[in-house]
């Protein structure tokens, strides 16, 4: 796995991680913050044929 592919899939894994603390505390601008992130940090990965892990599963989707 490359350098950027690694970055990114870190920043996925950070921003569910946040998005899920975020609701879990009922925090609304949070969720809404970490979500836009995490739709940003998807759409990079599908622009650049990038596999991304389900959530929680570890496997690729």
């Amino acid at each position: 796995m490359d350098t950027f592919t690694e970055a990114l899939h870190q920043r996925i894994t950070s921003a569910r991680e946040q998005l899920r603390a975020a609701q879990q505390t009922g925090d609304l601008d949070a969720e809404r913050i970490y979500s836009g992130e995490l739709d940003s940090l998807l759409r990079q990965a599908l622009e650049n044929g990038i596999t991304v892990p389900s959530e929680g599963t570890g496997e690729h989707a």
